[in-house]
Formats: C-alpha cells, sequence, structure tokens
C-alpha cells in the first residue's frame, strides 16, 4: 500500500521569495528609519511540516559600521495548519519568558509585527540561531558514543524546560488559561473539539476509539511542568556534538512532564525508527526514560498512555493536513489521505488497532 509521507502537511509557503524579500526589505527600511537597509540569502528551510519560515540576511549601516544580522521571519500562518490553536502572539511571549529564564538556549525575538499590511500577516523576526537541525537533515552520527551523547543534551534540555518556573508572570500567557489541577483533562478536551472540528460530519472511528481509551484511562495526579510542547530531537540545532538551540515552540503549554516525554519518544519512534523501540546505535526507550529519571531526580508514570496521546494528536494533526491538502486541490478529491497516512499507521500500531486499509 503507497502512503503518502509527512512531508505532505507542510504549509503553503510563498514560491515567490523575491517579493517576500522586497516585502521584507521595505518593512526593514521603515522599522529601522534607514533607506539602506537590505535583505538577502532569503530562504525556506530543509525541514519542517508545519510553520512557514524564511531565513534571511538584513545589513543596515549603524553607528558608522555595516552591521549585519542573519535573521528569521515566522509569520502566522495562513488559515488553518496541521497543529491547532497556533498564535503568534504566544510564541513571542513564550520566546520572550525563556530568555529571562536562561534556562535553554533559545531564538532571541528582535522585533513584533502586529501590522498585517506588511506582508499580509502578522509576523515576527528572531534571531538565527547557529547550529543545524542535524536528525532532520540526516547527517547524525552513526558512532553510538557520538548519538549517545547527542541524546544525552537533548534530554537534559528537556529537564532544564521542566524545571523553569512557570508560576512566574512571564508565562502567564500559558498558566491562566485552565486551573492548574485540570491541564491534561483539558488537552483531552481541546483535541475532542479539533476532532470534531476537523473531521467536517465524517466520522474517524480509528481516532473515535483511541479517545474513547484515552478518556477511560486518565492518569491522576500528576505535577504540572512547563512544556516545549514539540518536544522533538529534530527540532534541536547542533554545531558538531554541542547543542546550540532549542526551537519551534508554538505548541508550548503547561501540562504533566510525562505529555512532552511521551511526545518525545513516540516522535523518535515514528520518524526514525520506523516502529522499533530503539534507533540503530541510539538508546532504547527504556534508555532515555531512564536517563530523563534520573537527570530529574523524578519517576515517570504512565508512560504508555502518554505515547498513545502523543500517536493520538498526531493523528489528529495528520488528519487535519490531509483535509486540507485535499481542499487546496493538492490532492484528488477522492482521496483517503486523512485517514490512511503515516501517523494513522503509526496509530493502529500503538494502541492495538486494525490498520486502515
Amino acid at each position: 500500500m503507497t502512503v503518502a509521507r509527512w512531508g505532505g502537511a507542510t504549509p503553503r509557503i510563498s514560491s515567490d521569495l523575491g517579493r517576500i524579500q522586497s516585502m521584507l526589505e521595505t518593512w526593514y527600511r521603515s522599522r529601522l528609519v534607514c533607506q539602506d537597509a537590505k535583505v538577502t540569502a532569503i530562504s525556506t528551510p530543509k525541514t519542517g511540516a508545519v510553520n512557514e519560515t524564511y531565513l534571511h540576511t538584513v545589513t543596515f549601516p549603524r553607528g558608522g559600521r555595516l552591521v549585519t544580522q542573519a535573521n528569521v521571519c515566522r509569520p502566522q500562518p495562513l488559515g488553518e495548519g496541521p497543529i491547532p490553536d497556533v498564535e503568534m502572539l504566544d510564541q513571542t511571549r513564550t520566546l520572550h519568558a525563556l530568555a529571562t529564564a536562561q534556562a535553554v538556549p533559545s531564538p532571541r525575538v528582535l522585533w513584533e509585527e502586529p501590522d498585517d499590511s506588511w506582508l499580509g500577516r502578522q509576523f515576527f523576526i528572531m534571531e538565527r540561531l547557529i547550529g543545524e537541525p542535524i536528525f532532520d537533515t540526516g547527517t547524525i552520527p552513526t558512532d553510538p558514543v557520538k548519538l549517545h551523547c547527542l541524546f544525552d543534551q537533548a534530554i537534559t534540555a528537556l529537564v532544564r524546560i521542566h524545571a523553569i518556573d512557570w508560576k512566574q508572570p512571564d508565562f502567564n500567557h500559558l498558566s491562566s488559561r485552565v486551573p492548574e489541577d485540570s491541564h491534561l483533562r483539558a488537552q483531552l478536551d481541546a483535541y475532542r473539539r479539533h476532532l470534531t472540528a476537523s473531521s467536517a460530519g465524517k466520522r474517524y472511528a480509528q481516532l473515535e476509539e483511541a479517545y474513547a481509551w484515552l478518556t477511560a484511562n486518565v492518569p491522576r495526579h500528576l505535577h504540572s511542568v512547563l512544556n516545549w510542547g514539540d518536544a522533538r530531537i529534530g527540532n534541536l540545532l547542533f554545531e558538531e556534538l554541542t547543542l546550540t538551540g532549542v526551537l519551534d515552540w508554538e505548541m508550548a503549554t503547561i501540562a504533566p512532564r510525562e505529555v512532552d516525554v511521551g511526545w518525545f519518544i513516540f516522535m523518535e519512534r515514528f520518524f526514525w525508527t520506523e516502529g522499533q523501540r530503539s534507533r540503530p546505535g541510539g538508546p532504547t526507550t527504556e534508555e532515555m526514560i531512564k536517563l530523563y529519571e534520573d537527570k530529574a531526580g523524578v519517576k515517570l508514570h504512565d508512560i504508555s498512555f502518554f505515547e498513545r496521546w502523543a500517536a493520538f494528536r498526531l493523528g489528529v494533526m495528520r488528519l487535519r493536513a490531509g483535509r486540507q491538502m485535499i481542499a487546496r486541490g493538492e490532492e484528488p478529491a477522492d482521496s483517503r489521505i486523512d485517514e490512511v497516512n503515516p501517523a494513522s499507521l503509526m496509530l493502529a500500531r500503538v494502541f492495538g488497532l486494525p490498520a486502515p486499509s
């Protein structure tokens, strides 16, 4: 059976980079009050299935010298994307709060633009960190010692994120949404709404059955922490063997630490191990759990539930992406990409359900 790859969920990105470059240059000249500001080297990342992102360089004279900045433009998503409820303003608030916390290397927000007349949408500009997302670009070392070193840093970053005091005022945009003892239930309720809204009257039996299992098996009395959200090793930048950046905070929230750990483990299986329990030469699931527990000084609970929770959320995202691709004419009207795709196949495996055919 042929299954559409995840990459098909990539958002619509303007193919006219020259036009984006021109609009950004006009914006910089206004923002910097400098008619000599120039945008060059504009491009889009080779990886990424959610965000619309423009890498670029801006140069401008300042104080008698020429300043050169490597920046990133991130616009508000155009219409609905695979991830529900992505808000540009929340991302910038989270990045500002992370800059204050200084727990992990994250991009510094340079400017926020609420006026949508410049690019047709609101956007923000952040600094471009050094390093590459080597786990997404395929330049991963095969030496087990080096591979374990990278995973050690990834787990350490996750532990440091979870140790940030999310009750500080800087995180009010995340912490004020639901009562402290209801974070996981609020996530379940939100994805129930997303599934209903995205289905547009069509029944997705596999997702409905998975959701019924989740609601019947919700763990109780788990401590909530700041969640990265898209806790995936492919969202980390490395320079040589050193972690230099933690990216993609649009799913940041307050929830049990197990939500992040379950997502991290599930996404490792989904993208890189073809459903096996470990990457060749890399740590096993059990080793990653123990590594986290040792570093954080805590005991993780019900990880199998949270792997399933990750599989369900990804299944809803892929359903949304598939329906949007059909609506845009990128897939034929009779396509079943919303039902039969890598995420739905993995969900069936994780929940022990029949695979969609």
